[in-house]
């Protein structure tokens, strides 16, 4: 231990003596480490840190599964099935989150709303406040109006009144009861956002309902494995098609997933690829430090071998060099943890495309034991593996050779420094890689740019309206509501069009099957099916979405009046190749349950297609239909699930009319609140967020890669043309001329230049794929980013060598002969 101490002091003392060489190594360290802990945090918070949860590794979530893929919806008829299987699971619940209106005082407000089965809380580890959870008899139909606070509710809206158990609230018109308070711990991290009240969902246990609209998860007994979940839910799926012959395809099936490995499923490649792609960063700047080392030991291979002379071991040597390596690097690590930290939270506060698990702007991604310990290693590891050959390098000395040598840069020539020639090779290579994969996503973002939504973004303002309350359950209620406020939006000066839907586009929607009216099925109880916008008339105006054929709906399709059904051009091409929609009835929804019987429709327009799903998703098949011939019990569904969209076009900036159109729209409701305006542009940039956010650290990245490797080039050759300097005075009082001086310079740097583009270039042809599934709009190979980067990459080597050719062709051939 004494040893270890008078390492350290040494090498502090070492340190001060050279602070530009410290300096420098510590920046490099401090970037590239930075970088690491930076991405490692996400990936701990979003990946690693198990749910806070009871049991976090048994609580699954259940799945439809499919030849196509699988999904997590749930209908009644299945849960009821689902929790008959008692052998594999245990406190199976039901949730679905949507929004509803606190009524009954001076300010009506739009709260976040959870609906959810009795033993939702007990799965989830909820502790309670005050007051209690739902009973089995209150999850029962017609088991009363009780609701559950969260707590950051119960505190902002009633100050932490402890008598609040008992009281009333009336939510959406109806009277509720307060049972309990959630304890301020209870996380809803996979809850966004969390909702301020709670009500039980009161499931009909003989209902035969097939509508897909809310989520379910369970606890695996103990001692059962996913697998064996598995199997159980597949004989579940065998029942449940005996029970329900219509309603599940022969190739269906049921399963289980982790539920962490469900939240975080769309995001695990994206957070992988930018593991892969800061560990180039931390792999360039080590090579960097390497190359100060390999230097800095050349600089020093008298004092070693003074050492060696006075008896020290090469062992004893190398430790201390080791030491001296090791703390730059726990030095880096100290700084680059708090860099690292504090660059993703500033990088999470632009928009990262709501990413599971981070939190708020970022909140939840901290420095656990996790990320400490991982800077730590990472610290270690750097320091030892990068700091091993130069000391060893520095430790093997002959003695006899470097006492008698005049100078530490005599014979120290361009063919003698392979080991840092190969260090700039890689470094070149490895910025190369990543350089690729930031054109690659730089082209996907401009694609998206470019790619045609099938609607009108600009000056549009969309909003939400719960109209939960029994007045508006009914098709006719709603009806006259979205008519009364299609008739006060219109007449406000600078309102050009106005419309209602269920589904704005690039928000998620609804989707049921369908049959053509005598045409025969070939598989299934179905023709196929399609997306299923609820919507009133306007509505294709506000968004200019372009009716090609037949017409459009009018106040005239009203209830009682006989249905009408618009598709979309992708639904035209697939199902007519070569007939007409327009002569064709459909019937949709048959056998979801009674809330879905309705007569055929009668298709009368076919309209353009819209990326409903997403910019980077082709159209699908998509059916519109009139909010006025809804039938009441899907009209009850549907305001339940999700809230009423109101959508206007203005003529001018589309926020500057929301005080007026909120106002309007609260008068025509009979005082509902109106929330969550948005503007479709800014709906269009939130759908790409997440794109956007990769492309935007992979570009942060490949630009300090592409920084770091042409300052190793330009140390390369700057250190190269010190130490010949004698050799190249030599040369210039011979007679050579100084371009040849200059070119044998630049040849040489970019001799290394191009092998490392060359080999970046193979490497990039390889990996490029692995990020094929982020990309839209262009191949993992694309030949214009083949081509424009390697380029890019020679012709910052070539700056970055032509610098220290140029200083070599000014060297003067007598101070050259001088030069030690």
């Amino acid at each position: 231990m004494a040893d270890f101490y008078r390492d350290l002091k040494h090498s502090i003392r070492l340190f001060r003596q050279t602070p530009g060489f410290t300096l420098v190594a510590i920046a490099a360290l401090t970037l590239g480490i930075g970088a690491n802990t930076a991405i490692f945090s996400v990936v701990n918070s979003v990946l690693l840190k198990p749910l806070p949860f009871p049991d976090p590794d048994r609580i699954v979530t259940i799945l439809n599964v499919s030849p196509n893929g699988s999904n997590s919806g749930a209908s009644v008829t299945k849960f009821n099935v689902w929790r008959e299987q008692t052998a594999a699971l245990q406190d199976l619940s039901g949730y679905r989150f949507g929004v509803l209106n606190l009524t009954g005082g001076d300010s009506p407000e739009q709260l976040p709303w959870g609906q959810v089965t009795a033993r939702f809380f007990r799965l989830f580890g909820a502790q309670m406040a005050l007051g209690r959870t739902f009973t089995a008899d209150e999850d029962r139909p017609n088991g009363g109006r009780v609701v559950v606070l969260s707590h950051g509710f119960w505190q902002r809206r009633f100050g932490g009144d402890p008598r609040i158990v008992g009281r009333t609230l009336s939510l959406s018109g109806d009277p509720h009861v307060v049972v309990g308070v959630l304890a301020s711990s209870f996380s809803g991290e996979q809850f966004d956002p969390f909702p301020d009240v709670w009500t039980p969902f009161q499931m009909d246990p003989a209902s035969t309902d097939q509508a897909h609209f809310f989520t379910t998860a369970a606890r695996l007994k103990p001692g059962v494995t996913v697998a064996m979940g598995n199997t159980q839910l597949r004989a579940a799926a065998d029942q449940f098609r005996s029970k329900f012959p219509g309603g599940f395809g022969p190739q269906a099936s049921f399963g289980v997933q982790l539920l962490q490995e469900r939240m975080v499923r769309n995001v695990r490649t994206s957070l992988l690829v930018l593991v892969g792609a800061v560990s180039f960063v931390l792999l360039i700047a080590c090579a960097n430090v390497a190359n100060l080392l390999l230097v800095r030991a050349t600089a020093r291979r008298r004092e070693m071998a003074i050492r060696a002379a006075m008896g020290a071991a090469r062992g004893r040597i190398v430790r201390q060099l080791l030491t001296e390596n090791v703390l730059l690097s726990l030095v880096g690590g100290a700084l680059g943890l708090g860099l690292g930290l504090a660059g993703i939270r500033a990088l999470l506060a632009v928009n990262p495309g709501n990413i599971p698990r981070i939190g708020v702007d970022g909140a939840g991604v901290s420095a656990d034991w996790r990320v400490v310990a991982f800077t730590a290693a990472v610290s270690v590891a750097t320091g030892v593996v990068f700091g091993l050959f130069p000391a060893l390098e520095a430790s093997r000395t002959d003695l006899n050779l470097t006492l008698k040598e005049s100078s530490g840069r005599s014979g120290s020539g361009f063919r003698q420094n392979k080991a840092r020639s190969i260090l700039v090779v890689v470094e070149v290579a490895l910025a190369l890689v990543l350089l690729v994969g930031a054109s690659l996503l730089i082209r996907s973002f401009m694609a998206l740019r470019s790619v045609n939504p099938g609607f009108a973004r600009h000056n549009i303002l969309t909003m939400r309206m719960s109209v939960t309350e029994p007045r508006f359950m009914r098709s006719a209620g709603l009806a006259q509501l979205i008519q009364s406020g299609r008739e006060r939006l219109r007449a406000l000066p600078g309102v050009e069009a106005v419309g209602a839907t269920c589904c704005v586009p690039l928000e998620g929607g609804y989707g049921l099957p369908f049959n053509i009216v005598g045409r025969p099925v070939e598989s299934g109880p179905y023709t196929g099916q399609g997306g299923w916008i609820t919507m009133s008339p306007g509505y294709f105006d506000v968004f200019k979405i372009p009716l090609l054929r037949g017409r459009d709906f009018t106040e005239r399709d009203a209830a009682g009046t006989a249905g009408v059904v618009i598709i979309n051009q992708a639904m035209a091409r697939q199902f007519w190749p070569q007939g007409d929609p327009l002569s064709d009835q459909l019937s949709i929804g048959q056998g979801m349950g009674p809330n879905f019987a309705e007569g055929p429709r009668q298709i009368v327009g076919i309209v353009g297609d819209v990326r409903d799903g997403g910019l980077n998703q082709e159209p699908q098949p998509t059916m519109y239909v009139p909010y006025a011939q809804i039938p009441d019990g899907v009209t009850a569904l549907n305001a339940r699930i999700s809230a009423l969209g109101w959508v206007v076009r203005t003529r001018g900036e589309p926020h500057a009319l929301g005080a007026a159109i909120q106002k309007e729209l609260r008068e025509a409701s009979g005082g509902l609140p109106v929330a969550r305006l948005k503007s479709m542009d800014e709906i269009t940039v939130s759908s790409t967020a997440r794109s956007d956010f990769n492309m935007l650290l992979l570009t942060v990245f490949g630009g300090a890669a592409l920084l770091l490797a042409a300052i190793g080039v330009y140390g390369l050759m700057s250190y190269s043309v010190e130490q010949r300097t004698q050799e190249i005075g030599i040369r210039l009082a011979l007679g050579a001329r100084v371009g040849e001086v200059r070119n044998m310079v630049v040849v040489q740097g970019m001799m290394l230049a191009i092998a490392g583009v060359v080999i970046g270039t193979v490497a990039a042809l390889g990996l490029s794929t692995l990020i094929d599934s982020l990309l839209f709009g262009v191949t993992a190979r694309d030949p214009a980013v083949f081509v424009t980067i390697p380029a890019l990459l020679a012709v910052v080597a070539l700056i970055a060598v032509w610098v220290p050719a140029l200083r070599a062709t000014r060297i003067d051939p007598i101070d050259a002969l001088r030069y030690e």
